[in-house]
This record gives structure tokens, C-alpha cells and sequence, in this order.
């Protein structure tokens, strides 16, 4: 294990080239550790994104290139928030897929696990292997080089794709950050909403207009961490009709206020 690798915190890298279509991030978070007489935080608040993610858990960041066993799960696109509980020192990384494509590159329909968390045995046993030669990793970079490449193994033969209707629909949405209007999608795209609903329904796990306003609220916490104040002017900008339907949205959504996110 390098130095380092430890450490608390989240980091995310992007990809590039076909992979940033369809992939949304390469994730770590690492569980902090007691320091002193500070006690670290017992849970962690998820976001809904939209997204489906492949996730490795190692419950100790340190063993890690020891022989760490670790435990692999699909979580499916989320409708609000979770709360989940941290093992201090564990490490989780991860494949955050964009909506559409769980079922190309992992094999799971993101329907069927939407608000779920499953061990892979239980629904994508193909990645038995790649378990197995995580258990053998040496550091948490290569055990992320191993996610990489079975990502990129899979993306290259793809067992099934996405109708490209249902596609660039979703890329409609997502360009948008969640701002077109479903009516004004399907007419653009010939098809009834009702038959768009279940495109993306069936190919992203969640409703259209479900995701849109999750991707909304994404649009609107990304400029909230970059430090804007003026909730009335960003509720507006990110489509909202006012900042209370903003802090309505938020609440739902996060299961905080807006000002809440950012503790």
C-alpha cells in the first residue's frame, strides 16, 4: 500500500474518450479514522444522481494489498437519499455509470435495483472473477486499474445496447441538466410521452421526469459547493419557479435544507 492511501476522503476522476458518454466517474471514498479527540462521522448522506454503480468495499483501507477480501455490490439509481453507515478506515471504490447503460456494461437492469443495494452474487455473478482478483491487488491504485479495465474489457463488446432513441433522449436530459420539457422531448423524437416514460423507465431504472429533477438538483448542489449564496437567483437559473420550490425540492430530495447540504 502506498503512502497516502489512507487517507479519508472522497476524489472522482473522469473519463475520456467513448467512456465519458457513458461512464460518469471513477470514484474512491476512504472512511476517515479517529484523530485525537475527534470522533469521525458515523454516517454517510448519498445523493440520488440518476445513476448505477458498481462499488468494491474493503473494510480496512490499510490491509488492502494484504489479502483483503473484498465485498462487491450494484447500487441501483436512487429516488432520495440514504443514509449509510461508515466503517471508519474502510475504502469504497467505484463505477458510476450514466442513465442508460447498466445494463451494456454491467449486465443488470437498473429497474430492478433502483433504490437497492445488491451483492453481485445475487444479480451480475459474471464479476465472481474480477472479486477474485481484488483479493490479490496490491494497492488501491491497481485495485482501481482492475475496475478500469473490466469496465473497459465490457465497453468494448457490449452484450446489448441501449436503443439509440432511448439515448439521446437521455442525453437531452442530461445536456439539459434536467431543464427540457418531456412534451417538447417527445414530439422532437415522433414518440408519444407515454412511450418515451417507458423508454427511459426501462433503460434508466427511474421516470423522466424523476431524473430530470434529480439532475436538477445536481446542476443546483454543484454551484452550491462552489460557494454561491444567492439561493433565489440560482433556484431560478438551475429551473426552479422560486427558491422555496427549490428548498421544497432540496428537502425531498436530500432530506435537508439547502443550507444543510453543505455541513
Amino acid at each position: 500500500m502506498h503512502e497516502g492511501e489512507a487517507l479519508g476522503g472522497y476524489t472522482e476522476v473522469s473519463p475520456s474518450g467513448v467512456l465519458a458518454d457513458r461512464v460518469d466517474a471513477f470514484w474512491r471514498f476512504v472512511a476517515p479514522t479517529s484523530q485525537g479527540a475527534s470522533e469521525p462521522p458515523r454516517v454517510h448522506r448519498v445523493l440520488p444522481d440518476g445513476c448505477t454503480d458498481l462499488i468494491v468495499h474493503f473494510r480496512d483501507a490499510s490491509a488492502v494489498g494484504r489479502g483483503a477480501e473484498p465485498r462487491l455490490t450494484v447500487v441501483g439509481p436512487m429516488e432520495r437519499f440514504a443514509l449509510v453507515d461508515l466503517e471508519p478506515g474502510s475504502v469504497n471504490l467505484g463505477i458510476r455509470l450514466r442513465p442508460g447503460w447498466a445494463l451494456a456494461l454491467l449486465g443488470v437492469s437498473p429497474r430492478e435495483l433502483r433504490n437497492l443495494n445488491v451483492p453481485v452474487e445475487e444479480c451480475a455473478p459474471v464479476f465472481r472473477a474480477l472479486q477474485q482478483r481484488l483479493s490479490s491487488c496490491r494497492s488501491l491504485k491497481h485495485a482501481m486499474s482492475l475496475l478500469q479495465e473490466e469496465l473497459s474489457i465490457r465497453n468494448a463488446s457490449p452484450r446489448y445496447m441501449p436503443r439509440a432513441r432511448t439515448t439521446h433522449a437521455l442525453q437531452c436530459i442530461q445536456s439539459s441538466a434536467g431543464q427540457v420539457r418531456m412534451s417538447s422531448l417527445a414530439r422532437t423524437l415522433g414518440i408519444s410521452e407515454r412511450t418515451l416514460h417507458r423508454d427511459i423507465l426501462e433503460e434508466a431504472g427511474v421516470a423522466p421526469k424523476l431524473l430530470a429533477r434529480v439532475l436538477r438538483f445536481q446542476r443546483a448542489l454543484a454551484r452550491l459547493r462552489t460557494g454561491e449564496q444567492d439561493l433565489s437567483t440560482l433556484a431560478l437559473d438551475c429551473g426552479y419557479a422560486d427558491q422555496s420550490h427549490f428548498t421544497r425540492e432540496v428537502r425531498e430530495l436530500a432530506g435537508v435544507s439547502p443550507t444543510g447540504l453543505l455541513e
